[in-house]
């Protein structure tokens, strides 16, 4: 189906390959994922499949990509479309019309469909994806996720051989996401449906696919089956920046203690075979403490908070919350839970339509954004809502210069190396991956060292070592005394690092607490660790085990 010969691509006036010596063949009806860090060259490779390069992105293009027999450089994407379907990292890139229906037909009409073959499309990639709720909204009114659903619909309505996602989960919360892959899965089995799946968090996907491709400086460095890859490669594939899944570094470790364990397990079933066998008769298991340190004085304050885009369906319903100097906060929910209407009350980009928000003791209503902003830095779901410079040390700059400082140069360099953007600070910031558009956003912010810092979504696109060095950075950050807000989905990094969890649902606080005792034994928010030891409560194993080190330190014990 899909045959690559020595493919290299530069893109314009760069000196070092985006991809450099590429050689792959995908056969029909393999599912398979493609991984690496972020600028590794994974969007550059999908853009290959359907012509975007080099008919949209221009550069040099050397080797050759036939697609179904179809040399992509001699046909433009639109003669691409109907083999090749693309879903791309960020929706808002795909979506072109003002509201769900009209863009699901959209790509059908171009086409000059039968007016009756478009609404029997129409229906099957609506009730496919699950969101024939949402067929009469306008685009602008839908979460992240729900967009993300969205464009996977308007690409499915057009029965392409050949899907092609670029992290299609990274904006869905864990029941979308899984909602979402096992649709793929599902086109994959049923139809046999060729699936090429762009991904950084592999414990999402990665027990679905048939092959794993990794790729690091735009080479393959590892291809093959996904146990085989993560068992035989793992340090390589940590040095490559790859988001190890978080059972296969607990077996790892037990390796490396010497317990006598074999094998690569996918999945949480897998996991808790080969496991049990390890925490089979250990005794005297140590009480797992509390994550949750002390707070300060409360920093950001809301009395029966509501907000409404649109009378009478409100957003969020009646919230109150304190969140104290020097806390540690994650935001979760489902998509659409109103966690980021929430956080922008926090700098008054929402006013409150009942209610108060204090931030620093300052009533948001009757406050500025700019004055707000010296208290409170916020980084956006989207990063191309910072970037409007024409490199990225320009960028820095501009943001510091509108705050006040006068160490602007000094302030760039330092967030620029911190983040590992000097290789790229005379480049356009929009032209770089989705990962390297994310550090970007980031540094803009976080130069300005604001005593609040909130977040949403930062570690979309980011490969392992840049979200370990943002959060090991956070954590510093919070040590000095400020406050970390985060949106996310990301549970296994919520895990990790979080001293507090809310966890929304429809605009109210459905849990308010310590990050254990949110996300240890539920159903949905609960990392893969813990899943894995629910099943061993009749061992007398602590049920509040989120995270692989937590795992390995029963074995001390």
């Amino acid at each position: 189906m899909i045959s690559i010969e020595n493919l290299s691509f530069y893109y314009a006036d760069e000196k070092r390959p985006a991809l450099n010596g590429i050689d792959l063949e995908i056969g029909d009806g393999e599912f398979v994922l493609v991984t690496g860090a972020s600028g590794s060259g994974k969007s550059s490779l999908a853009r290959c499949l359907n012509g975007l390069i080099p008919h949209f992105y221009g550069g040099r293009l050397g080797g050759r990509v036939t697609v179904d027999g179809l040399d992509v450089s001699l046909h433009a994407p639109k003669e691409m479309a109907t083999r090749v379907g693309m879903v791309f990292q960020d929706p808002e890139n795909q979506l072109v019309t003002a509201d769900v229906e009209r863009e699901i037909a959209f790509g059908m009409e171009n086409l000059a469909l039968p007016r009756q073959e478009i609404a029997k499309r129409l229906e099957e990639a609506l009730d496919t994806v699950g969101i024939a709720a949402l067929r009469k909204r306008q685009l602008h009114t839908l979460s992240g996720g729900e967009k993300q659903k969205v464009a996977i619909a308007s690409v499915l309505a057009l029965k392409p051989e050949v899907l092609v996602l670029d992290e299609p989960t990274s904006e869905l919360d864990p029941q979308g996401a899984e909602e979402v892959l096992a649709t793929v899965q599902r086109l994959n089995d049923e139809l046999g449906m060729t699936v090429v799946l762009v991904e950084h968090r592999l414990e999402r996907v990665v027990h679905l696919v048939d092959r794993l491709i990794v790729l690091s400086a735009g080479r393959v460095i590892a291809d093959g089956r996904p146990g085989q890859v993560l068992e035989r490669q793992y340090d390589r594939l940590c040095r490559a920046g790859v988001g190890i899944p978080p059972l296969i570094r607990l077996v790892h470790g037990l390796q490396e203690r010497g317990v006598p364990v074999t094998g690569a397990p996918l999945t949480v079933k897998e996991g808790r075979r080969l496991l049990e066998r390890v925490y089979t008769g250990i005794g005297g298991f140590p009480a797992v403490g509390d994550a949750r340190g002390g707070a300060g004085d409360p920093v950001i304050e809301t009395e029966n908070l509501w907000y409404a885009y649109k009378h009478p369906y409100a957003a969020l319903k009646g919230i109150d919350l304190s969140i104290g100097r020097g806390e540690f906060v994650a935001v979760m929910g489902r998509n659409a839970a109103g966690k980021t209407t929430l956080v922008k009350h926090f700098i008054g980009l929402l006013k409150p339509s009942r209610g108060r928000v204090r931030v620093n003791g300052l009533d948001i209503v009757k406050t500025t954004v700019a004055e707000l902003a010296r208290h409170v830095g916020y980084v956006f779901q989207d990063p191309n809502d910072h970037l409007f410079a024409e490199t990225v040390e320009e960028e820095v700059a501009t943001t510091l210069r509108g705050l006040g400082f006068s160490d602007v140069h000094r302030r760039v360099g330092e967030v620029l190396e911190q983040f590992d953007l000097t290789p790229y600070a005379r480049q356009y910031p929009r032209f770089l991956s989705g990962g390297q558009k994310q550090r970007v956003a980031l540094a803009t912010v976080l130069a300005a060292r604001p005593q609040v810092l909130i977040l949403d979504e930062p570690t979309r696109g980011m490969d392992q070592q840049l979200k370990d060095y943002l959060m090991r950075f956070l954590c510093e950050y919070r040590d000095g005394g400020n406050t970390v807000i985060i949106v996310t989905h990301d549970v296994e990094m919520v895990a990790e690092y979080a001293q507090r969890v809310i966890l929304l649902g429809e605009g109210k606080i459905v849990v308010d607490g310590d990050r254990r005792q949110v996300l240890s034994r539920a159903l949905l928010f609960s990392p893969q660790i813990n899943r894995v030891f629910q099943g061993f409560a009749r061992l007398g194993v602590p049920q509040e085990i989120l995270t692989p080190e937590e795992a390995l330190q029963l074995l001390r014990h």
